[in-house]
């Protein structure tokens, strides 16, 4: 078991969380505190790096889902971004991949000059 480690910072586009490590049912709500704690303007993005991600079960799952409902009712968009393929494949059984937008990497998001790219807002 990888501890979970979630490391958050302000960007242009909004505010980012790294998560790395097993995010499951023992810590799950780490992730709903860092997202509902972070500063989340209207009209920006919780980007949700899950580059290091190395376990996600349905309390992870279910975590994602809190921080995206929480961006929502900011105003703001919530975008994952380098989703590991196990977890990607999750997403697309549960048909989540459908609600979140999710990005091979965090350069698709930002434009130049760290604005957002032209289309960038998520697909929900």
């Amino acid at each position: 078991m990888k501890p979970l480690s979630i490391t958050a910072s302000h960007v242009p586009a909004g505010l980012a969380l790294e998560v790395a490590g097993d995010l499951d049912y023992t810590n799950a709500q780490e992730l709903r505190h860092a997202a509902q704690d972070g500063d989340l303007p209207p009209g920006r993005f919780l980007v949700v790096d899950l580059s290091e991600l190395a376990f996600c079960d349905s309390s992870g799952i279910t975590a994602l889902i809190a921080a995206h409902h929480h961006a929502v009712a900011a105003g703001a968009g919530m975008v994952l971004v380098a989703v590991p393929a196990r977890t990607r494949r999750l997403l697309h059984m549960t048909g989540l991949d459908q609600m979140f937008d999710i990005r091979d990497d965090a350069a698709s998001l930002l434009g130049r000059r760290g604005r957002p790219a032209p289309g960038a807002p998520p697909r929900s």
